[in-house]
């Protein structure tokens, strides 16, 4: 039986951090999610909230979109085993990280930089006009979508401007 938390069944980890383990999700319907799960450490508290203020705050095609936030038992049934979390379900972004590609692939052609850049001078342009200051940005932070849109992720140095 697989690790399941709430209404989703959690696959591989995408990704960790100093605050959190992101995990491929599937709901009911085969919806596929990203899903922070928070550790429970009264450091991280802060910036678990801050991170969830400015995405319910927030909508823009990029910027990593908040689904839900809630708290559950994340069960493993090959260990017998449960615990009480905390979570954050954002959409999947499948492209990966901008830092990889440019990792893997070496300098992008002019062409492409002009497209992210664009793309990220508009989602900062709509932070910065909505009064949030990202604080964290850096490759790794930077997401792209499945058509190699680049979403702003990670908001939990945020701040208001």
């Amino acid at each position: 039986m697989p690790t399941t938390l709430g209404k989703y069944t959690l696959g591989r980890t995408l990704g960790s951090g100093v605050s959190c383990k992101v995990k491929l999700a599937k709901d009911e319907s085969g919806q596929r999610y990203a899903i922070k799960i928070l550790h429970q450490d009264e450091q991280f508290q802060e910036l678990i909230e801050t991170e969830v203020d400015t995405l319910t705050k927030v909508k823009h095609p990029n910027i990593v979109n908040l689904i839900e936030v809630g708290e559950g038992q994340q069960t493993n049934s090959k260990k017998g085993a449960s615990k009480n979390v905390k979570y954050i379900v954002l959409e999947l972004v499948g492209g990966g990280e901008l830092f990889d590609l440019v990792a893997l692939g070496g300098k992008l052609e002019e062409k492409y930089a002009r497209f992210y850049i664009k793309q990220l001078i508009e989602g900062l342009n709509y932070l910065h006009n909505s009064g949030v200051v990202h604080r964290d940005l850096k490759p790794e932070n930077l997401m792209l979508d499945n058509d190699f849109n680049l979403k702003i992720a990670d908001f939990g140095f945020a701040a208001p401007a």
